[in-house]
């Protein structure tokens, strides 16, 4: 329900394609994520999860990008699991040995890294502008695998946990949920026109 008003209210926004990596409560793959993404042409990729935790407690909501220290490890992991014809879109790198592969998957992950973190800090901040009940830490990084396109930032957004009896009140309020959808749209324009504008700054 949120990713599809999200997708709605973007479109409305004026973002001209957004791509859902799936429609219904079916299991979608790694590199079939990172494929849809590549086919898109997306210029970024963002996970909308709401988990249960079974043991332990977690409450609130909390943006991901991927940890630097996961990085070096995700590109081998990439490259071990994923078509090479896919890992960068435009880059075929089949015949590459893995040394090279995993080089290259670098060199693409500092450049959308810092475009990442951007992402999730602008998100971080409309969420708290507009919503109750974000994580009093926030910001994290961790080394989850959606976050592990090298060329397509990337950001994992936890709404909340349904195990929490608060984060399931705001996940099932419709007034809680359009307001997170604001937050998220306010803020993915934000850093769409920055990226308009340092891209314009380069072309000077």
């Amino acid at each position: 329900v949120y990713a599809r008003s999200l997708r709605e209210a973007l479109l409305r926004a004026g973002i001209e394609s957004v791509v859902l990596t799936r429609v219904n409560d079916g299991s979608v793959p790694l590199a079939r994520r990172i494929t849809v993404a590549h086919e898109a042409r997306a210029d970024m990729l963002i996970s909308l999860h709401a988990d249960i935790l079974e043991e332990g407690r977690a409450r609130g909501t909390t943006v991901y990008t991927l940890s630097n220290a996961a990085s070096d490890a995700a590109a081998a992991m990439l490259a071990e699991r994923h078509e090479r014809d896919d890992l960068i879109a435009g880059v075929d790198l089949s015949e590459q040995e893995d040394g090279v592969v995993q080089a290259l998957m670098a060199l693409a992950q500092t450049e959308t890294g810092p475009r990442s973190r951007a992402l999730a800090d602008h998100i971080v901040e409309a969420l708290q502008t507009a919503v109750p009940n974000v994580n009093s830490n926030p910001r994290r990084s961790a080394a989850f695998s959606v976050l592990k396109a090298p060329d397509v930032p990337s950001v994992l957004v936890e709404l909340g946990f349904l195990s929490d009896p608060k984060d399931l009140e705001n996940l099932l309020s419709p007034v809680w949920r359009e307001k997170a959808v604001d937050a998220l749209v306010a803020a993915i324009l934000t850093w769409r026109a920055e990226e308009a504008a340092q891209a314009a700054n380069v072309r000077r």
